[in-house]
């Protein structure tokens, strides 16, 4: 939605209101963030970490050449998460360098 110069200030302002109001909908279902040791707790492997194991202290780039089962969801330093799980989703904890430091699924 964008307000136009020169409308009315009444129009403006309802539209303004009605963005305002559907950003408060939005921001009110929204996902749960926080730190991934509260929002991602341990998970069996069904993603493949395990065999992906030699990869620590590499390279994230190098989980590219890969076959993935599922999703893959870097995780920088600081970086917050959603609490959404999906079994088969590779999660790559990664350093400052973008080395690996931790996978597991979730």
């Amino acid at each position: 939605m964008r307000l136009q110069m020169g409308m009315g200030l009444r129009q403006g302002a309802a539209q303004a209101a009605l963005l305002l109001t559907l950003l408060g909908c939005v921001a009110a279902r929204g996902t749960q963030l926080g730190p991934v040791s509260r929002m991602i707790p341990p998970q069996p492997d069904h993603c493949g970490a395990k065999a992906l194991g030699a990869l620590q202290g590499q390279t994230f780039v190098l989980l590219a050449d890969e076959n993935l089962i599922g999703q893959l969801r870097v995780i920088w330093p600081r970086q917050e998460v959603s609490g959404d799980l999906v079994a088969t989703r590779l999660n790559a904890q990664v350093s400052d360098t973008g080395r690996i430091t931790r996978l597991f699924c979730g």
